[in-house]
């Protein structure tokens, strides 16, 4: 069995360039609003709905971004690790 470290580390390279765009949502997010001037009892449902929905969005948004960090060390320990155990199951002269 080979591991191929090398796209490991191609892989977890790529992964903040994968995330970028998930970063320029939250600012995009903040910045919307709601913009009624005499709310009817219609719109302000609609008002509340939009916060909820927005917030549920931001949270998400921030949870893919906590999970691409997690792939990104559990990536960088396994490449570790296997680099490790290779290492230790060399022979090497003395």
């Amino acid at each position: 069995m080979e591991i191929e470290r090398g796209r490991l580390r191609e892989i977890r390279s790529r992964l903040p360039e994968a995330v970028g765009p998930l970063g320029e949502v939250l600012p995009s997010l903040v910045a919307l609003t709601v913009a009624e001037s005499a709310f009817t009892s219609f719109t302000y449902s609609l008002a509340l709905a939009y916060n909820e929905v927005e917030a549920f969005t931001m949270t998400e948004v921030r949870r893919c971004m906590d999970d691409t960090v997690r792939i990104e060390d559990g990536i960088t320990a396994s490449i570790t690790t296997w680099q490790d155990a290779e290492q230790a199951s060399s022979m090497r002269s003395l």
